[in-house]
């Protein structure tokens, strides 16, 4: 019989600090109900940043947006909600990746005209999520 991988095996250290981070710096942000609809707003407004071109600057966003984005980013492959272009300018759907090479992802039924209505759609599932799993 096997035994379940513990501490550095186990990923156990990078697990807990993470839980601890989530805790104190990204929940508040979001249990707050201000907080978030400012959040979730300023995310829909402008989903992926804007770089700079023809002499304007870029777009960033806000300190708080960016702490809750680097979170989101650090999901692991396993389960992660990705945006899967089906007709490029036209049509994109959410998909639910397997954490496995070679295995398909899932692919949801709903489709967004835009790719940055695609993912405002996953960062409010990732939202979701979050304060399901931290309640």
């Amino acid at each position: 019989m096997l035994d379940k991988p513990k501490g550095v095996k186990a990923n156990e250290a990078y697990t807990e600090t993470d839980d601890y981070m989530t805790r104190t710096f990204i929940m508040p942000l979001l249990f707050d109900e201000e907080s978030r609809r400012r959040l979730i707003s300023e995310h829909k407004a402008n989903p992926v940043g804007t770089a700079p071109r023809n002499g304007r600057g870029h777009i960033e966003h806000s300190q708080d947006l960016r702490t809750v984005l680097d979170k989101l980013r650090r999901h692991p492959m396993t389960g992660k909600y990705v945006s899967i272009c089906v007709r490029m300018f036209q049509e994109y759907k959410i998909g639910i990746a397997s954490g496995v090479r070679g295995q398909p992802v899932k692919i949801f039924e709903e489709t967004y005209s835009s790719e940055e209505a695609c993912e405002h759609a996953i960062f409010l599932n990732r939202i979701a999520d979050l304060m399901e799993k931290y309640s």
